[in-house]
């Protein structure tokens, strides 16, 4: 089944320039249920937009894959498995290295890689690939190395000019960013050994850029949202118009309180090639694509208080399975997508979500927006 990119803008003199920004996903274990439902939000927020205004979809390879998480991780497997062959190695396997490394990752991990991508690294990208086309969802940059356009020193230089950071380098201190004048606390940038964290990342890829955009839309877990916040406060400062997404992660059978990271585990059995495994076959691809957009973005939509249920899912399956076979007529699909944009420049994917299976209940749902936004 062919994945589908956003055509033009169908009021094309009203549309309106996007940078979309999801924050990406570190290539280091299974893409788990929470990563799941930030990847199909993030594919309906682009397609469904991306009718209405001229969206470009910016996938970090700083942020995803040079990260000290990520760097640290190859560093320990090429120190603990020298010649290790991964290429036959499965997510769950690397992820349970993964795993491994943060229970005993120590600080200085990174100083001995040179940021190139690691065997592990791209064989979890090469997995990524086919469960990103059973979902539907295209892979984008995910294996394109590129570099921002501003390096460390001119990013820090333009945010220490706009009284944004505070620089302690040349007496062997760290960089802060400072929002204090906003409410918001001090926030480190740089340590003082001179490692940079995503954050910095994050800004150097956005703070060139926004000046060429309408609208900048940011999409992050909700754990991430402080610093997300404090971006939005910079990119303001620039005179950027700012949309901010915060999703909540999927909470599972026994979590209680705080959903912890991937990073520590928990996601044997619950990740995106065990939801292929169980339903792809079973339902084929169009109800496999449209049944977890369904259950991702209408039954748990934007928060974490619904717990992941099977059960649901199923269900869900059902349903798309009912629409698909019901289809409306076409509608004024850009007329529908407007409607849920307000007050954003973003299609907000769990409202347009439940009005379609509204719509569904009542005449159909409208064939187009299906074929252009959720297959």
């Amino acid at each position: 089944m062919p994945l589908r990119q956003p055509k033009p803008p169908h009021a094309a003199g009203h549309a309106r320039r996007v940078l979309f920004a999801p924050v990406p996903v570190a290539p280091t274990k299974p893409l788990t249920l929470s990563h799941v439902k930030g990847l199909l939000w993030s594919d309906l927020v682009y397609r469904a937009t991306g009718q209405l205004h001229h969206v470009d979809l910016l996938h970090s390879w700083t942020v995803g894959v040079r990260n000290t998480q990520t760097l640290g991780f190859w560093n320990h497997l090429d120190r603990t498995r020298p010649g290790a062959d991964y290429s036959t190695c499965d997510e769950e396997e690397i992820g349970t290295l993964y795993v491994e490394y943060q229970r005993t990752r120590t600080t200085g991990d990174v100083s001995a890689s040179d940021g190139a991508l690691h065997p592990a690294g791209a064989r979890i990208l090469e997995l990524w690939v086919t469960r990103l086309r059973d979902m539907g969802i295209a892979e984008g940059g995910l294996r394109t190395p590129t570099e921002p356009p501003i390096g460390l020193d001119g990013l820090v230089a333009m945010l220490v000019d706009l009284r944004l950071a505070v620089d302690h380098r040349r007496w062997g201190g760290p960089v802060h960013l400072d929002a204090t004048r906003a409410g918001m606390p001090l926030r480190l940038l740089v340590a003082a050994d001179g490692t940079a964290n995503y954050l910095a990342s994050v800004l150097r890829e956005l703070v060139p850029r926004v000046r060429a955009y309408d609208d900048v839309v940011l999409a992050c877990d909700r754990d991430s949202l402080p610093d997300y916040i404090l971006v939005r406060h910079v990119l303001r400062r620039l005179g950027a118009r700012v949309g901010l997404i915060g999703l909540g992660r999927v909470r599972t059978a026994g979590t209680r309180g705080r959903i912890p990271s991937s990073r520590h585990g928990g996601w044997q059995g619950l990740t995106a090639a065990d939801l292929a495994e169980r339903y792809l076959d079973r339902v084929g691809p169009a109800v496999y694509r449209l049944g977890l957009r369904l259950y991702f973005t209408g039954t748990l939509g934007h928060g974490d208080g619904r717990p992941h249920r099977p059960d649901l899912l199923d269900r869900c399956m059902g349903r798309a399975a009912r629409v698909l076979k019901e289809q409306g007529p076409r509608a004024d699909t850009a007329d529908a997508l407007r409607a849920h944009a307000r007050p954003h420049a973003y299609v907000d994917p769990y409202r347009l979500t439940t009005a379609l299976l509204a719509q569904h209940r009542k005449a159909g749902a409208d064939s187009n927006l299906l074929d252009e936004v959720y297959l």
